[in-house]
């Protein structure tokens, strides 16, 4: 491929840094600090000189990937329907036959041609662009040149056969400095699928106009529980762990932060804080590789057959490369699930119109029995291959909590309206007993 540095710098400079980001990221856009330095660009087609793709570096030090086109005499982030997402998939197909030259380098799973470009506005960090109906391809904002999870991550599952998550087709990276860097992943596409966000709110807003029962609106739990507890078993058979004391310190100091950075009430504060006290020990539980931001946005439901997969291994994008590569206990993709589920009744509460005492009351029931759903199908895949131990269910309600705590500094920096969710949450959590994990699975083996 041919590539035109001086070329690339020179449009650079006449572009307007918001034209490089997708259009939902004008609060990030707005914090970008001039000047940008270019810092890898690579053309993707040969047959397409307005096609780039390039990592600009602004003046404090963030990177920011861009698949862009060339427009007049500056850049602009490509649209889909621009062909970016196209070509990289050709590069993905032609990288089999070894026709790929750097700067772009391909791992390939499985690829084929396909056409035809859409937006598909799932994830809140990066961006997808589905191509032909048949491929996501994800382009990630914030390249680094730093070890990612996801690739170990969907090579773990693939080698111990897991198939509840959409086909993984490849791995793109480009050249910088000695390193290569990940800049997008390929995976198959799931027709007629619609993620958490989508399909359970949609079953509890149903359930709480009286639309369907509460059987109905709460039928994709179970098998949400049976799904993870089988991907933690896919994970635990590529290696294990038992946490160390820096571990487990490392664990308290982080969720220590994340507690002040919330800046919650008092009160909270000082209840949280008796919770973290007690990670450090923690020490000895089993650690293995997790998904690292698991929640009911991750799962995707086919409306043809109500089929689930899981997506989306690239790691909460809040943390460190390190710290999303590190082993982590179970209970912490555990503890993302049960609070996203209950952030899927607060969204019903709140934005739903006219709600009477009664519906919000099928709300909350829908809420405790998801919960309970959810872990009861999780521990009972568990113990069926005789791996209960693998989650240490005293941590679960200590890592609920620091994910709340998230979603205040999450709301704060990015997205304000969204406080109402964690608030109810811990207002839950904090305001009346809860049910530990640990005791409803003692108590069930023991009757």
């Amino acid at each position: 491929m041919t590539w035109d540095r001086e070329l690339v710098e020179r449009l650079l400079s006449r572009t307007d840094p918001s034209a490089l980001l997708p259009s939902r990221r004008s609060g990030e856009a707005a914090r970008i600090e001039q000047p940008l330095d270019l810092i890898a660009c690579v053309q993707l087609d040969d047959s397409r000189a307005d096609l780039w793709y390039v990592i600009v570096r602004d003046a404090r030090g963030v990177s920011y990937g861009v698949p862009c086109v060339v427009s007049g005499k500056a850049l602009r982030r490509a649209a889909p329907g621009d062909g970016a997402a196209e070509a990289l998939l050709s590069c993905v197909v032609e990288s089999d036959a070894g026709s790929i030259e750097r700067p772009l380098s391909v791992i390939r799973w499985h690829a084929e041609r396909c056409s035809g470009e859409r937006g598909f506005e799932v994830d809140q960090t990066n961006e997808l662009v589905v191509v032909g109906e048949r491929a996501v391809v994800k382009w990630l904002l914030h390249p680094t040149s730093e070890e990612q999870p996801a690739p170990r991550r969907l090579a773990a599952l693939a080698d111990a056969g897991f198939t509840g998550t959409p086909q993984p087709w490849g791995l793109v990276s480009i050249k910088e400095a000695d390193a290569d860097v990940l800049i997008a992943t390929v995976i198959a596409y799931v027709a007629d699928a619609q993620d958490g966000w989508e399909w359970a709110v949609g079953d509890v807003r149903s359930l709480a106009l009286g639309e369907t029962d509460e059987s109905t609106a709460l039928r994709s739990i179970p098998q949400i529980g049976t799904l993870v507890a089988e991907m933690h078993l896919a994970f635990a058979a590529g290696g294990r762990s038992i946490a160390t004391d820096a571990e487990a310190e490392g664990w308290s100091i982080e969720a220590a932060d994340d507690l002040r950075d919330a800046a919650l009430r008092t009160q909270w504060t000082r209840l949280i804080e008796q919770e973290v006290a007690l990670i450090p020990g923690f020490v000895g539980t089993t650690i293995i590789d997790v998904h690292g931001d698991l929640h009911i946005g991750q799962v995707l439901r086919s409306s043809r057959d109500d089929g689930l997969s899981i997506i989306d291994f690239d790691g909460s994008p809040t943390r460190s490369p390190e710290q999303r590569l590190a082993r982590q206990p179970a209970g912490r993709d555990v503890a993302g699930m049960l609070a996203s589920l209950d952030h899927v009744g607060r969204v019903v509460l709140h934005r739903t119109e006219g709600l009477d005492e009664g519906q919000r009351a099928r709300v909350h029931d829908w809420i405790a029995a998801a919960q309970r759903g959810f872990l009861d199908s999780y521990l009972s895949r568990l113990a069926e291959v005789g791996e209960e131990s693998l989650l240490d269910a005293r941590l679960v309600r200590t890592f609920q909590l620091q994910q709340e705590c998230r979603e205040f500094i999450y709301a704060a920096r990015y997205l304000p309206h969204w406080r109402y969710a964690p608030e109810g949450a811990l207002a839950a959590l904090l305001g009346s007993e809860f049910e530990r994990p640990s005791i409803t699975m003692r108590e069930r083996h023991e009757t």
